[in-house]
């Protein structure tokens, strides 16, 4: 690759111009500084290392004192973390952020992107964990509340309830993403109807960091895939509605009253995206009433939620602490791989669409 001359006005020093492909951001011909501030594995970053001998990789994360928002460093041209510095004159060389998350939205207040740089995020790297959380969950929430009860009370009943089977039924997915594709996979193998929600249903194929052999890559899973403006129209045929789509301003919101009372009797809400995405007063009003059968909550509209939050008391909603995709297994292969084609000055896995924002 062309070597990007710093003083050049397409370089994006200075003015930041954004590269004519910037998906595949330029990188300087001299030694390049990584600046690590997520928690990766030991042996990953020796394999970083590896990858070429003029990359030096600093590693902040037991830096307790560390504030990327603070940084300034004239050398470092990539960041490994949750943000960029908030001004950039302290970072000249700086051409790429890779966040550790699948949703940006913490950035949205000031996004880089519209500062020139390259943001990817996470997609993909939190698929398998949320999906087999919910999963789980799925499956949990069908069983006989009556088990627990009775084992807690060391009786054995004359007549055991009846299984609430869950193939059969149908999973309306909100946000069909990384995320939702594998949630998809994982419930259509159930025997679960599946049918997805998305704000482009014509881009069935998934481009982003995906595990071999997870996921629905190519959009076949679904019955069908419609857009966003379907929602109320769609939760009328949903018993399980699963919450994975992106946090943006236009997302706020948008499980409202109307969405909610579209909800099945007896059905369910999992939300394992963020908690602003629902109209949280509308949901608490429509499971007092026992028009909702329950929800499973991993994300709140306020976090860490409080103690004397009404969402405790429920004993029809499970709560978690926005743990669905706590891992440490994927975010090490998408950060060497997206380095190496950095490196190599290939297109970048999970380039954040500036215009969508996510």
């Amino acid at each position: 690759m062309v070597p990007l001359d710093r003083n050049h006005p397409e370089s994006g020093v200075g003015d930041r111009t954004v590269p004519a492909d910037p998906d595949r951001p330029a990188r300087y011909d001299s030694g390049m500084r990584l600046l690590l501030d997520a928690e990766i594995q030991p042996e990953t970053i020796e394999r970083l290392r590896a990858l070429a001998p003029d990359l030096e990789v600093v590693d902040v994360t037991d830096d307790e004192t560390f504030d990327p928002r603070t940084l300034a460093d004239p050398a470092v041209e990539v960041i490994i973390g949750s943000r960029a510095p908030t001004d950039l004159s302290g970072v000249p060389r700086l051409r790429w952020l890779q966040v550790r998350s699948a949703g940006v939205n913490h950035l949205a207040d000031d996004p880089p992107w519209r500062k020139g740089l390259l943001v990817t995020n996470a997609k993909g790297v939190y698929a398998i964990p949320i999906a087999e959380y919910v999963s789980g969950m799925v499956l949990r929430i069908h069983q006989p509340a009556a088990w627990a009860r009775d084992q807690a009370a060391h009786a054995w009943p004359e007549d055991a309830p009846l299984l609430l089977l869950v193939r059969g039924r149908t999973a309306v997915i909100a946000g069909y993403g990384s995320i939702g594709r594998e949630v998809a996979r994982q419930l259509s193998s159930l025997g679960m109807r599946i049918i997805a929600v998305k704000s482009r249903p014509e881009a069935r194929e998934d481009p982003s960091f995906r595990v071999p052999g997870t996921g629905d890559p190519d959009g076949s899973i679904p019955e069908r895939i419609a857009g966003v403006e379907a929602l109320v129209e769609i939760a009328r045929e949903a018993d399980v509605l699963v919450l994975t789509m992106p946090l943006t301003a236009e997302t706020r919101g948008i499980i409202g009253a109307e969405v909610v009372a579209a909800l099945p009797a007896g059905a369910w809400l999992v939300n394992v995206a963020r908690g602003a995405l629902v109209d949280e007063p509308a949901l608490l009003d429509a499971l007092r009433d026992g028009r909702l059968a329950g929800a499973v909550l991993d994300v709140f509209g306020q976090e860490p939620l409080p103690p004397d939050s009404p969402w405790w008391e429920f004993p029809n909603v499970i709560v978690t602490p926005h743990a669905s995709g706590v891992t440490l297994r994927f975010f090490d292969e998408l950060v060497v791989e997206n380095v190496r084609r950095y490196l190599a000055g290939e297109p970048l896995l999970n380039p954040v669409d500036p215009e969508r924002g996510y």
